[in-house]
């Protein structure tokens, strides 16, 4: 008789229970959205908006010229303070970059999110990013982000 219960109770939910998930937004159009609002802030070097998509205790793999791992906050800030000092150079008006992922991929899983995109802005190279978030009480926020390249006459 429980197990009748059980299947009674569990069918009787199942329709409010998909007409609810309908209405959110599933976590990868909030990935995409987060997403979105990272690569904007940094195409307009927005430093708040910038450094506010990273957990406190994110880590970070340059492509270049910083060949450590950047652990936490005040580290991965103080590499990409001097990225966007030379991006900015003696310009004075966004857009900075043109950030253009290609074959953009996103594999959920549960409360992360790994994303995997190529950058095809340095002639010779093919740059490639791997970003990974988690969902927090105030969004989806990088945990770690890995930047890397690769000679395109390497490429088959």
């Amino acid at each position: 008789m429980a197990k009748w219960t059980a299947l009674c109770l569990f069918l009787a939910m199942t329709p409010a229970f998909g007409q609810m998930k309908a209405q959110s937004p599933s976590g990868e159009t909030e990935v995409r959205a987060a997403l979105n609002n990272f690569l904007t802030a940094f195409d307009n070097l927005e430093w708040d908006k910038f450094r506010l998509a990273f957990v406190d205790d994110a880590t970070v793999f340059y492509p270049r010229a910083m060949p450590d791992r950047a652990d936490a906050r005040a580290q991965f800030e103080a590499g990409f303070k001097k990225v966007f000092e030379q991006i900015r150079g003696d310009r004075t008006a966004a857009p900075y970059l043109h950030i253009e992922p290609k074959e953009l991929q996103i594999k959920m899983l549960g409360n992360v999110a790994i994303i995997t995109f190529h950058l095809d802005d340095r002639p010779g190279f093919l740059n490639r990013r791997t970003v990974v978030m988690t969902k927090t009480e105030a969004g989806w926020k990088i945990v770690h982000l890995h930047a890397s390249e690769v000679a395109t006459e390497m490429r088959r």
